[in-house]
Order: C-alpha cells, then sequence, then structure tokens
C-alpha cells in the first residue's frame, strides 16, 4: 500500500527566525585577483570559501591549523577562546591520537545500542511534560534528555544534567556583554571535569569517565595523552552532546511545528520521515552563527579561485556550502523528498564531528518518540512569537510551548 503524504513544501526562509544570517561583519570589497573576503568579529580579514566542492577541500586539508587561529588576539568568531586541548582546536597528530583514543565508543554500532536508553529518557520525560501547567518542549524534553544521556554515558548522576546544560548554554551562547560569566561557567564545567578524572566527583566503573582513565594508562597512550587532552575531549562531549543536539531538536521541531502540514507528513510516517527530516534541517540549519570556525593555512590550498597560499586565514562557510545549487537543488526548500545527501554540517575530513552518530542516534530516537506520541502537537503561539537564542554558538528557540 502506498501512503499519501501531505503536501510540504517551504523554505527555510518562509519560517520565521529560523534562517541564519551571515555569521561575520561585512563583506570586503572586491580586490583584483576577485578571491571572497570578510571581516571577522575580531577584525581579522579571512578568505571566505562558500562553494561546496571548496569547502570541503579546506576541511580535507589536515594541515589547515585550527591551533594558529584559537589564541590571544586570534581570527574568531568567539568573543573568548576555547581551551586547546579540546578537540575542534587540536592539529595533527595530536588530533589523530584523541580520535583513535574515542572512536570505539562513538561509532554508529555503539550509538545504535544507546536508542532504548535514550527512548526511555525521552519517555520518562514526556510523562512529566504532559503534566505541566504550560507544557514547553524545550524546557521539559529538549534541553533535558540531551544532558541525561551525557551523564549516562559519562556515568555521571542524573541529577547533573540540569546544572550541565545550564552552564553549557551560557558558554555556547557566547553573549558579547557577559564574559565574566562565560568564563565562570567554563571555569565551572572544567574544574568538575578535572575531579572526575582525579576522582574526586562522583561518577560510576562503566561509563567514559572511567573507560578512559583506563585507557588513558595503556601503553599507547601513556605518553601522549595527559590529563589536559583527556580534559579537552571529555569537555567537547559535554557541550556537543548536550546543548548541540538540544539546539538541533528544538529547530527541527520548530520548523515542522510552525508549517503544519511538515509536522502532519512527519506524523504520518515517523519511522521514515523523521530522518528525512534531520536531515534537511542539519544542512540547512548551523548549530549556531558562524557553523565552523576559521583555520590557518600551513600549504597552499588549490580552490576554484586558483591556489591559495600558506598564511592565509580561510574561513569555510559551511551554512552556504549545504546551499550550493550546484550540488543542492532548489536548496533553500526542506525538502523531505531530497535524494540522500552528503551535507557538510558535520564537519569534513579529520575535523569532522566526533559525535556525529550519538547526535543522529539522539535526534533521531527523540523525535520519532516525540511525533508518535503526540500527533496533534501545535506551537502555543504563532511562529513569529516563539522566542529564540541568537548566540554565536548557539541558535535555537529558547522555548516551545505547545498544545498537546
Amino acid at each position: 500500500m502506498t501512503l499519501s503524504l501531505p503536501a510540504t513544501r517551504v523554505a527555510v526562509t518562509d519560517i520565521p527566525h529560523l534562517d541564519t544570517p551571515d555569521p561575520f561583519v561585512r563583506r570586503l570589497p572586491t580586490e583584483p585577483d576577485n578571491i571572497p573576503r570578510i571581516e571577522l568579529p575580531s577584525g581579522h580579514t579571512a578568505i571566505c570559501l562558500s562553494g561546496y566542492a571548496d569547502v570541503r577541500a579546506l576541511m580535507f586539508d589536515d594541515t589547515a591549523s585550527r591551533a594558529l587561529c584559537n589564541v590571544d588576539g586570534g581570527p574568531s568568531f568567539m568573543p573568548t577562546n576555547w581551551a586547546p586541548e579540546v578537540l575542534i582546536n587540536l592539529d595533527a597528530p595530536v588530533h589523530g591520537v584523541m580520535r583513535r583514543f574515542v572512536s570505539h565508543e562513538f561509532s554508529a554500532r555503539a550509538m545504535a545500542e544507546w536508542v532504548p536508553i535514550v527512548q526511555g529518557l525521552t519517555l520518562a520525560a514526556c510523562a512529566e511534560f504532559e503534566h505541566a501547567d504550560a507544557p514547553d518542549l524545550v524546557r521539559d524534553v529538549f534541553t533535558l534528555v540531551p544532558a541525561q544521556t551525557v551523564c549516562t554515558l559519562l556515568g555521571v548522576p542524573l541529577e547533573r544534567a540540569r546544572w550541565m546544560n545550564g552552564l553549557g548554554r551560557i558558554v555556547q551562547r557566547a553573549d558579547r556583554d557577559d564574559i565574566d560569566g562565560i568564563g565562570e561557567a567554563w571555569g565551572q564545567l572544567w574544574g568538575w571535569v578535572e575531579a572526575l578524572i582525579a576522582g574526586e566527583a562522583e561518577h560510576n566503573d562503566t561509563g567514559l569517565i572511567s573507560i578512559y582513565k583506563r585507557r588513558r594508562a595503556e601503553r599507547e597512550y601513556a605518553t601522549d595523552v595527559d590529563a589536559g587532552l583527556l580534559a579537552g575531549t571529555l569537555m567537547g562531549v559535554i557541550l556537543g552532546g548536550d546543548n548541540n543536539v538540544a539546539t538541533m531538536l528544538s529547530k527541527t521541531t520548530y520548523a515542522a511545528l510552525a508549517h503544519p502540514q511538515l509536522y502532519r507528513r512527519v506524523t504520518a510516517a515517523p519511522e521514515r520521515e523523521v530522518p528525512k527530516l534531520v536531515e534537511e534541517i542539519l544542512r540547512l540549519m548551523p548549530l549556531g552563527t558562524p557553523g565552523s570556525f576559521p583555520r590557518q593555512l600551513v600549504n597552499p590550498l588549490s580552490t576554484s579561485f586558483g591556489e591559495l597560499p600558506a598564511g592565509r586565514i580561510v574561513y569555510p562557510h559551511i551554512n552556504a556550502a549545504n546551499r550550493d545549487p550546484a550540488v543542492f537543488a532548489d536548496p533553500l526548500a526542506i525538502d523531505l523528498d531530497r535524494p540522500p545527501n552528503k551535507h557538510l554540517q558535520y564537519g569534513y575530513g579529520m575535523h569532522r564531528c566526533m559525535g556525529s552518530a550519538l547526535a543522529q542516534m539522539a535526534l533521531i530516537t527523540v523525535l520519532r518518540t516525540v511525533v508518535s506520541r503526540y500527533p496533534s502537537l501545535a506551537l502555543a503561539a504563532q511562529p513569529e512569537e516563539v522566542p529564540w537564542d541568537f548566540g554565536i554558538g548557539l541558535r535555537r528557540p529558547s522555548e516551545l510551548a505547545v498544545t498537546l
């Protein structure tokens, strides 16, 4: 039997607040070489690559350096630097060591075993959500379940979830008017991670904290993986597995509810349609405003503009690349019938997101559970009235008040 599904043609630009503005200050006047340049919020000039092939080429270049940019006074979108030990800021060969260190637990096969756990956490959150005086999907489900998932993954008490999520939100919103708050939130999270590694904070013997502490003592890693690198890797798990997933859950559900025909299509066949919706919103929506970070070329890079010399600061504009009409037909459309695509939202090459399988599993599992349980879900306000966090590293609805 063929299932008849509602028409769902909608462009990302038709849904209030959903589209993401360019993250830089301005495009600079064109120079004789016709290479596009931008001014970063830090005041630096960077080459801006926005075509799919060019962005992929830059991200595949494992010599293009994040570490050279993540320095005091360096080219950046963020108002502060992140710790150099965090995986996204590591260069080869250290980056490769840390990826091997964590790869087993974050494989697609390993993450598949977490589906029933995440489903159970979602059902428990939904049971509470249904009895709230003013049900809010962001508060009651989307910022809770990913945080609880990370706590379970790490082997720490679930009671840490709300605290961890709140601090991570401050860090990733990266409010330029709250530098002290960002530093305080980062310091609390980093201090907790250091205490976990030192055995001074509560954790069980089966989660990642214990697994990685034991692995760090193995001969292969004993010399290369110090406490700082382990702390940086765990901070990546905390920030990425929690608020990054919460952000995409919130954006994806908001997009569907803002266009009710789209939501009805997904509820008609959740097993099939939820993964399609997730892929389209991932393609169209970065986590925050930039979507990626500048890199400094260590070697020349061949692009459609010719060879870029070593030493240049280059920004891979992933959001633009994921809308390249040469790769994605009708690129602004949320098209659930789009052929499978290789969007770059999780990165590419060496810096492909370590937790992409975790994020994919959590997004699909939580959303399937929610749309199957609530086929008549609707926004309690007009889409343009939904409040948002317009942060640098985190851009999403801050509330999703709904009717059941």
